[in-house]
């Protein structure tokens, strides 16, 4: 069996795109009341009063290399609290979310990630919760590392640290409807 490597160059690149954060063909049904996201390749099922980010909001929000290509954000909350997604073309396969995970892990050790793996809609996925600092202050993160068509996808919450009480249980309850 070949071992496919992660390249160090490769590692980097993912961990920038936690500023933002499985593959049988048979796929998955949408949950009831679900979300088309991705140009409907994927579904999620969205707290109450989230909205997507408008194409100006992102460019704004996001810098150019860590962009997501969709984002979704709590309208009362102003852009604060947000759901992203960023389909990448870095190849993996569910077999090798684990590994991954833990590369990145490594990656970022000097924000204390803790990684879980965890299993979304018969789907192997893992999770890395972390604090990171921001202009604005703490942002608490939870991207969910996934491979959907072979190649990574970080479906990410994000929220500021002093509103993590209020919101923390809807993101990580919305990541866990993800179906593709």
């Amino acid at each position: 069996m070949a071992n496919h490597e992660i390249k160090p160059h490769s590692m980097l690149l993912i961990a920038s795109l936690l500023a933002l954060s499985a593959c049988d063909d048979a796929g998955t049904k949408p949950l009831k009341g679900s979300t088309s996201v991705l140009g409907g390749k994927a579904s999620i099922v969205l707290p109450e009063g989230y909205v997507k980010m408008p194409q100006k909001m992102l460019e704004t929000k996001f810098p150019q290399g860590n962009r997501p290509q969709e984002a979704w954000y709590l309208k009362s909350e102003d852009g604060k609290v947000t759901i992203a997604f960023k389909s990448t073309d870095q190849a993996v396969r569910e077999s090798q979310i684990s590994q991954m995970s833990e590369g990145m892990k490594q990656q970022l050790r000097m924000f204390n990630p803790v990684v879980t793996d965890v299993t979304v809609n018969g789907r192997k996925m893992s999770r890395m919760e972390m604090t990171t600092p921001s202009l604005d202050g703490e942002i608490f993160n939870v991207a969910q590392i996934s491979s959907m068509d072979n190649k990574m996808l970080i479906s990410s919450f994000s929220v500021p640290k002093n509103l993590k009480e209020t919101y923390e249980k809807g993101g990580k309850d919305a990541l866990s409807t993800l179906t593709y």
